[in-house]
C-alpha cells in the first residue's frame, strides 16, 4: 500500500515539473510559459518613462526660530506643545503598563489575596491561588493545600483544579474529579 501511494505521489510530482511525465518526456515547455503563472510575466520599473518630468521630492519643512522655541523644561504657552514633549490627551510612546480597575468586589478580593482572575470552565470566571506545596509528593488528600494528584503522585500547582483529573481522596482511594 505505501509503495502504490508512493508511485502515485512521484507521478503527481513529475506532472508539475517541465519535461515530466504531464507534459511529455523531451518537450520543454514555451518561451515564456510557466506552470504556476502560465505566461510570461510582465516587469514595470518604477522610474519615469524618458522624456517625462521626473517628479521633485517634497522640501523638508523649515527649521524652527531658535528665538521661538522654549529651552527645555520651559512651560509652553496655552495650547503649543513645548519641543520633546507630548501633548495633554496623547498617550506616551514606549512601554506603557495599562491597569485597569477590577471589574467587580470579588476579583478585587481575589487579587488581594495573591490569586488571578480568570476565564475557566464554560465561561465563567473565578479565583486561581498557587498552591504552596506544589510539586510536593503526596498519598492523600490530606497532605496537600489543594488536590493531592494521583497521576504524578504530587499536590496541584493551583487551587481550584478545573477539569477531570484523578486524585488522592484524604483516605488515599483513588477518584476521578471533575470540575467545570
Amino acid at each position: 500500500m505505501r509503495l502504490a501511494v508512493l508511485a502515485f505521489c512521484c507521478l503527481a510530482l513529475a506532472a508539475c515539473v517541465p519535461g515530466g511525465a504531464g507534459q511529455g518526456a523531451g518537450k520543454t515547455p514555451a518561451k515564456g510559459a510557466s506552470p504556476i503563472t502560465g505566461g510570461e510575466v510582465t516587469v514595470t520599473p518604477l522610474t519615469p518613462p524618458p522624456g517625462a518630468a521626473a517628479a521633485t521630492p517634497p522640501s523638508p519643512p523649515p527649521a524652527p526660530d531658535p528665538a521661538k522655541v522654549p529651552p527645555p523644561g520651559a512651560e509652553a504657552a496655552k495650547g503649543e506643545v513645548a519641543q520633546g514633549e507630548t501633548p495633554k490627551g496623547t498617550p506616551p510612546k514606549g512601554d506603557v503598563t495599562v491597569v485597569t480597575p477590577p471589574a467587580s468586589p470579588e476579583e478585587a478580593a481575589c487579587r488581594k489575596e495573591g490569586g488571578s482572575w480568570a476565564k475557566v470552565g464554560k465561561g465563567g470566571r473565578t479565583c486561581l491561588k498557587s498552591t504552596r506545596d506544589s510539586g510536593k509528593s503526596c498519598s492523600s488528600g490530606t497532605q496537600c493545600e489543594g488536590l493531592c494528584l494521583a497521576r504524578s503522585g504530587t499536590c496541584a500547582p493551583l487551587k481550584p483544579m478545573f477539569g477531570c483529573n484523578e486524585i488522592f481522596q484524604d483516605d488515599g482511594q483513588r477518584v476521578t474529579l471533575c470540575i467545570d
